[in-house]
């Protein structure tokens, strides 16, 4: 029956490459690790290597396995490591999922002054887009998550720790880009190409924006990091719709970010974990705090 030692042994031979290098990896001779393989594929009944004459390769179920293998030791490793901790009350590893605009701003806000209390705490953070957040705390790969609605919170306990405006993000080439004032109208960036936000939800909303002032609009790319459109703004390519924290990731110097308004348009960041959680203490702990902090 597969093992925590099978996935062990599997990923070293993915990783590697070779059934050797693996087996020098892991410190075994290489004949019973090429039979604990075939052995680990008679149990599944599916074929995980494509095996060359110096190489070996995944093959499709060999990446999927390979992928939860990597999850379930991880998922492994944090939980040994939590148990360790219990009880201590010193300190503990808070793994907490964000995506990137949230990370920027309110998450290093809050665990800047979290830390100050609890200095022995550590913290696992990981970057990804919202479905990708969902999935890692369905799975416990994450205690916390901080997303950006619309998101959906009906099997999650949510907490409301920011809401920002969103904004449009210029090039100071821009012909707007001098106008007085922190704000722009939505109809004024009507007309420009627009770099809009990839997750469904987000597009229909900010189509709606558009639809509701009776103007069209022209969307020339989405994105689900801001760091890699940033440089289409810079060459006046086209202007960004983002959330507020962009103003992090920009060179004031080559780029304005102005507040859209007429309608104003504003996003709110939740802090959420799963519903009926048993958390880890110190997880616990930043949960309470971050709460007691942003005034929910």
């Amino acid at each position: 029956m597969m093992d925590m030692k099978d996935l062990q042994y599997f990923l070293a031979v993915a990783q590697a490459g070779t059934i050797t290098g693996a087996a020098t990896k892991l410190c075994m001779a290489q004949p019973p690790l090429s039979r604990q393989m075939k052995e680990l594929e008679e149990e599944l009944g599916t074929t995980l290597f494509i095996r060359g004459k110096r190489h070996i390769r995944l093959t499709e179920e060999g990446i999927f396995l390979r992928q939860q293998a990597e999850e379930i030791l991880s998922l492994m490793e944090k939980t040994r490591g939590q148990l360790s901790r219990m009880g201590t009350g010193a300190g503990g590893l808070i793994s907490i999922g964000v995506t990137e605009s949230c990370g920027a701003g309110v998450l290093s806000d809050i665990i800047e002054r979290f830390h100050s209390d609890f200095p022995g705490i550590r913290y696992n953070i990981w970057c990804g887009n919202g479905d990708e957040i969902n999935d890692k705390l369905d799975k416990g790969l994450v205690d916390l998550g901080i997303v950006r609605e619309p998101f959906r919170t009906e099997k999650y306990e949510s907490a409301l720790i920011k809401t920002e405006s969103w904004t449009a993000l210029l090039s100071r080439e821009h012909p707007m880009a001098e106008q007085p004032g922190d704000t722009i109208l939505l109809s004024d960036i009507a007309g420009s190409p627009l770099i809009i936000p990839s997750r469904p939800p987000l597009q229909e909303e900010i189509r709606g924006w558009f639809h509701r002032i009776e103007r069209e609009h022209t969307i020339l790319c989405t994105y689900n990091t801001l760091s890699c459109i940033v440089p289409l703004v810079e060459r006046n390519v086209a202007v960004a719709i983002c959330p507020e924290a962009v103003r992090y990731f920009t060179d004031r110097q080559r780029l304005v970010c102005r507040r859209l308004t007429e309608p104003e348009h504003v996003s709110r960041l939740l802090l959420v974990r799963r519903r009926n959680q048993l958390m880890p203490a110190a997880a616990g702990c930043f949960w309470d705090f971050a709460r007691d902090y942003c005034g929910s």
